[in-house]
């Protein structure tokens, strides 16, 4: 073996010998490039997936942001307490229609089992597809809550809700053969047509005399 001397002094004839032109280029003559022109995408079943799952997400977040604003205060009412509410200008005796039975409900639900998160949304898809229909009279069944550590908790958060939504004009808890006070029949506002059709009953009530003839 020769010393550390004899191997630095070859190392140096080595580079000596060398091509001083020689570049990088010429030590990787015998390497093939890799050729990366694709970019991989997302399939479009994928993309379409995530859409929707963030749609599905932004939807979940509004509704939830919703029912926080809603139930920021919420005031407790009792198993039995009877629910009564009317805004300006519904007559005291569409209550008292109310609280007899006498209004017939076009359609209800029945919020029993549901979370208040369910119950929510439940409510309030009700009642759009309801004002859409243009029921007037409508019943939602919310239970008394009489059981259970925290009593009276849908009914509480259902009241609450009603008076937050402007088509709600008055509801009054519904007669015992209807549910009572575990249920709330609530008078929807009128819509278009049946504003139209009530200005019709009322242009064929009016009396027709000489001045209409001339």
């Amino acid at each position: 073996m020769g010393t550390d001397d004899e191997k630095f002094s070859d190392l140096l004839q080595e580079k000596a010998d060398l091509p001083e032109d020689l570049s990088f280029a010429d030590f990787m003559t015998d390497v093939t490039p890799v050729k990366q022109d694709k970019v991989v995408k997302r399939s479009e079943p994928l993309q379409k997936d995530l859409a929707k799952i963030r749609q599905e997400a932004a939807v979940t977040d509004r509704k939830e942001a919703q029912l926080e604003a809603s139930s920021a205060f919420v005031p407790q009412v009792e198993p039995n307490e009877v629910l009564s509410f009317r805004r300006e200008g519904i007559q005291p005796s569409v209550l008292r229609r109310l609280k007899q039975g006498e209004y017939l409900e076009a359609d209800y639900i029945d919020l029993h089992g549901k979370t208040v998160e369910e119950a929510y949304d439940l409510v309030m898809r009700f009642l759009e597809h309801a004002v859409r229909e243009e029921f007037r009279c409508v019943l939602i069944i919310h239970g008394k809550g009489s059981k259970g550590p925290r009593r009276a908790l849908l009914k509480s958060h259902v009241a609450h809700w009603l008076r937050q939504i402007p088509d709600v004009m008055a509801y009054h808890s519904a007669p015992e053969w209807k549910g009572g006070t575990g249920s709330v029949l609530i008078i929807l506002k009128k819509g278009d047509k049946s504003k139209a059709e009530n200005r019709e009953q009322h242009a064929r009530r009016r009396p027709i005399s000489s001045a209409n003839w001339r």
